[in-house]
């Protein structure tokens, strides 16, 4: 039997296995040398994300319940992030104090009004009686002076009897002319007595018809007695007291609005609410839940993980094949996946540097190389528990002109019986 070392000596001597040999060594390098010919390939490039940073608003006392450093945000959600320790609270002592001095004020002018309504009710019930007493007083004078009138008009009857019998004596030369004329001035004294009784009721008759309608003619000037001059002048300080009432009881409740909003004020200041936004991962934790910060201290950076993207360098040849929306393939290392991504933005080597606060390090462009920046799908590389997989390697292959009958290439391999259907229906009319 021929030795071992012999039959491989033979097999490798055989022109077959050295051509099949050669066939395999020129597919695998025109494998590794075919997407060079048909794509522009940046193999350099990192994922990155734009962050957020959020700062203290007000100085106090972190929440222990801070997100840490790499938790992922799926959905949005809003956590307390600042307590204030030292609140000023001056501005609501001083209204409540004003609002406690306007519902005094008007709970006094209540009482005094209160006060008032008795004192003139007790007034009313003596301006009645002084009324119904001044009435009843008229009209006893009323009878008196009709009295008087009556007694006086008797006397001036006998007066004229007697006048006339002195008359008849005198013109008889029994009584002399000086007797009769005495006589005669007794009765036209007597006769004025009578007009003054008269009009003497015709006053009293007017003051009582005044009276019945709450005017007093006597008494002086005054048309009023004084209890209800009293009741005039408490009218005029109860219209007083009413509008104070009412000014402060307005301002009571104004003030009591004030307090209201100031109170909320408070509340809002006193601690300070953080929304998180979906699809963010808390790249860093600046400062230690329950720590003291101050206004405007770092707190967190939260990385962008809907919108990653890399930024690649290409020959500045390339600067007017490479457009803005262009949907170059993104391949993480590792991954066996290609997605396509979309290009945002082409910058040129005399560019300014990107300011933006980023997650990773934006390399500088090198002199006669542009910088493409690509995003990243949001589908692609999705781990949670690698920070979005930010600062991740990955390749970037452009399309070259001539080769985009080969753009199915860069779709990520089939997974599901409907992806292989679809692409079974796309290749099916080119086979025919």
């Amino acid at each position: 039997m021929p030795h071992v070392s012999e039959l491989i000596e033979a097999f490798v001597r055989s022109w077959r296995v050295r051509v099949t040999l050669a066939c395999a060594l020129l597919l695998i390098s025109s494998w590794a040398f075919f997407p060079h010919i048909v794509y522009r390939i940046a193999p350099v490039a990192f994922v990155n994300a734009e962050l957020m940073r959020v700062t203290a608003p007000i100085p106090g006392r972190l929440s222990p319940d801070l997100p840490r450093k790499g938790d992922t945000i799926d959905t949005s959600t809003t956590i307390n992030l600042v307590d204030s320790r030292s609140t000023d609270r001056r501005h609501l002592l001083d209204l409540e104090q004003q609002g406690a001095v306007a519902k005094d004020r008007a709970e006094l002018a209540k009482r005094q009004l209160d006060e008032i309504a008795v004192a003139d009710r007790e007034l009313e019930d003596r301006t009645r009686n002084y009324q119904s007493a001044m009435i009843e007083r008229l009209s006893k004078e009323i009878v008196e002076a009709e009295a008087e009138k009556l007694g006086c008009q008797a006397e001036m009857a006998q007066r004229r009897q007697i006048d006339d019998r002195m008359t008849e004596l005198v013109k008889s030369g029994y009584m002399s002319q000086i007797r009769s004329a005495e006589t005669a001035a007794t009765a036209e004294a007597n006769a004025a007595r009578c007009a003054v009784a008269d009009a003497k009721i015709q006053r009293i008759k007017v003051e009582l018809s005044a009276a019945q309608k709450k005017v007093f003619l006597r008494d002086g000037a005054n048309d009023a007695p004084y209890s209800q001059q009293q009741r005039d002048r408490l009218a005029l300080r109860r219209q007083d007291l009413e509008t104070d009432m009412l000014q402060q009881r307005s301002r009571a409740q104004q003030i009591d609005a004030e307090i209201k909003e100031e109170r909320g004020r408070l509340e809002r200041i006193s601690h300070s609410e953080l929304t998180l936004p979906s699809n963010h991962v808390v790249w860093s934790v600046s400062a230690s839940p329950g720590s003291s910060v101050t206004e405007g201290q770092t707190i967190l950076d939260l990385a962008d993980c809907a919108h990653r993207f890399v930024v690649v360098e290409l020959p500045e040849r390339d600067f007017e094949m490479v457009k803005a929306g262009d949907s170059p393939s993104v391949r993480l290392i590792g991954s066996s996946d290609w997605r396509r991504g979309k290009v945002r933005q082409v910058l040129g080597s005399a560019a300014r540097t990107d300011d933006r606060l980023l997650a990773a390090q934006i390399p500088r462009v090198a002199a006669s190389n542009i910088a493409v920046e690509v995003e990243v799908p949001q589908d692609q590389g999705g781990d949670d528990r690698s920070f979005c997989n930010v600062g991740r390697m990955a390749e970037v292959r452009f399309n070259r002109s001539g080769f985009a009958f080969l753009d199915w290439f860069k779709t990520s391999q089939p997974d599901s019986n409907t992806d292989l259907k679809r692409q079974a229906a796309v290749l099916r009319p080119s086979i025919e």
